[in-house]
């Protein structure tokens, strides 16, 4: 029994981390779609930036919506890719 319950709770953590990965992932993404959407950003926002950031958005949305059973370095991986490209726009910003 003690050994079954050992193998569920790796098993339960590997899941966990996952889920967090993907939560991290999904959160930054519409956490920085909400921010474009406000007016005070909208303003300070270069046009070309903008639609940048708008496409790497809809990007990472429409891959987390196809791809709902990824493990956690696809989704580490993902959020990597997604942060090269808005994090220069954003220390533009607000640097």
């Amino acid at each position: 029994m003690v050994a079954d319950a050992e193998k569920y709770r790796a098993e339960d953590e590997k899941v966990a981390q996952r889920i967090q990965a993907r939560n991290a992932l999904e959160s930054y993404a519409y956490n920085l779609r909400n921010t474009l959407q406000d007016e005070k950003v909208a303003g300070k926002i270069d046009i070309d930036d903008k639609r940048k950031l708008e496409d790497v958005i809809k990007e990472a949305i429409t891959w987390l919506e196809n791809n709902q059973e990824a493990v956690k370095e696809e989704y580490e991986q993902k959020q990597k890719s997604f942060e090269e490209t808005a994090n220069p726009i954003m220390m533009k910003l607000y640097g």
